[in-house]
């Protein structure tokens, strides 16, 4: 049994001091608090939380999930988790039918590998009146057919999936994905606040980076933007880059919604490179100072973000607590996506940690027990 000790732990709701935290063979075995460290544990000078679990990421460190190589694909999950994501989704762009399915069927075959959870595709099924920098061409109407046929590709792996519900045959394929266990998030949408409403009663649960493409929140008409912002029922995703979203809209997010926030890095293989020039599916993406752009525009094409970043950017620039902070970074992404065994520090899930100093740095990331080593 491998034994910890922390100056301090965020769970169950609150921040405790002095926590010894026993593993067995991966798992939380036993939590003491108050207690004094001994020489049997490791000990950290410093506050733990859970792991942090990014659900929407397509690549890192110079490559995508796209990538048909597994050693590659892999790189991708150990370059996150040295910034602190112990659970990660391995995120897909919009595709020509064949080309996506090869891919589902690829990662499922692959999957669970090392950190990487499940499938995430964001597309094809957008607005081409909202689509980023997804290529307009591989846009389309979702078909039960083609569904079906990704759902048994994915081998059981297919967790999450972003679609406009404005889109004709949008509402039952949302109905459709629910009954398989796939948590259906809206995003690259004009819907309005009529057909909002429609999803999430057919159980769409989170909005794809909230406030990117889609229509802005307007004073005179109710779109998914302002609906989902004051809806109990949806969770909203928030890229914490400073560039995605300015301060104040994120003030907006932590004063109304901050029960239903997700942290996510929309992270692209650019992430943890120099600047340059890349290709996102069928795209140019210009990446300078860190930014990602469409080639020729100014329409931003993911992010170059680890939760590392993230973390330390919303805890230098916004008065949040801890607690909240894990609740946005862990606990509600494992809520929301049904991810049983990790999400709190708690007897019986996995003991993925990240130790933070008090400049909200991570210092140490443990998975499943074991110190990651510095890269």
């Amino acid at each position: 049994m491998d034994k910890f000790w922390f100056q301090s732990a965020v769970f169950a709701g609150k921040i405790h001091s002095k926590v010894q935290i026993n593993v067995e063979s991966g798992i939380i075995h036993e939590i003491n608090v108050g207690v004094e460290k001994s020489s049997d544990d490791l000990a950290f000078e410093n506050m733990v939380i859970p792991g942090f679990i990014d659900t929407h990421c397509h690549g890192g460190g110079g490559y995508f999930f796209s990538n048909e190589d597994s050693k590659k694909v892999e790189s991708i999950s150990k370059f996150h988790l040295d910034n602190g994501t112990t659970t990660l989704f391995a995120s897909l762009v919009s595709e020509d039918v064949a080309t996506l399915e090869s891919q589902v069927r690829r990662l499922g075959s692959l999957l669970p590998l090392s950190t990487i959870e499940g499938i995430h595709l964001e597309g094809p099924w957008l607005s081409k009146h909202f689509n980023g920098a997804h290529d307009p061409n591989n846009l389309r109407t979702p078909d039960h057919t083609e569904i079906r046929n990704l759902l048994d590709a994915s081998d059981g792996k297919l967790l999450s999936v972003t679609i406009a519900p404005e889109l004709d045959h949008a509402i039952e394929i949302i109905t459709l994905l629910e009954s398989f266990g796939v948590t259906v998030a809206l995003g690259h949408t004009d819907a309005n606040s009529e057909q909002t409403l429609s999803a999430i009663n057919a159980g769409a649960r989170v909005v794809t980076h909230f406030y990117s493409c889609m229509r802005p929140i307007s004073h005179r008409t109710s779109t998914l933007a302002l609906e989902s912002l004051y809806n109990d029922q949806i969770y909203l995703e928030f890229i914490l880059d400073g560039s995605h979203i300015q301060k104040k809209a994120i003030q907006l997010l932590l004063d109304v919604a901050k029960d239903r926030l997700i942290a996510v890095t929309d992270a692209i293989s650019a992430a943890g490179m120099p600047d340059g020039e890349l290709t996102l599916g069928n795209v140019s993406v210009i990446v300078k100072n860190g930014i990602a752009n469409l080639k020729g525009s100014d329409l931003l094409a993911g992010s170059t973000l680890t939760m590392r970043s993230a973390y330390k950017f919303l805890m230098d620039n916004f008065e949040v607590s801890h607690v909240d902070a894990v609740a946005f970074f862990s606990g509600n992404p494992a809520k929301i996506y049904n991810l049983e065994n990790v999400g709190s520090i708690e007897v019986g899930k996995r003991a993925n940690f990240v130790v933070v100093n008090s400049k909200n740095e991570v210092e140490t990331v443990i998975l499943e027990g074991k110190v990651v080593p510095s890269s």
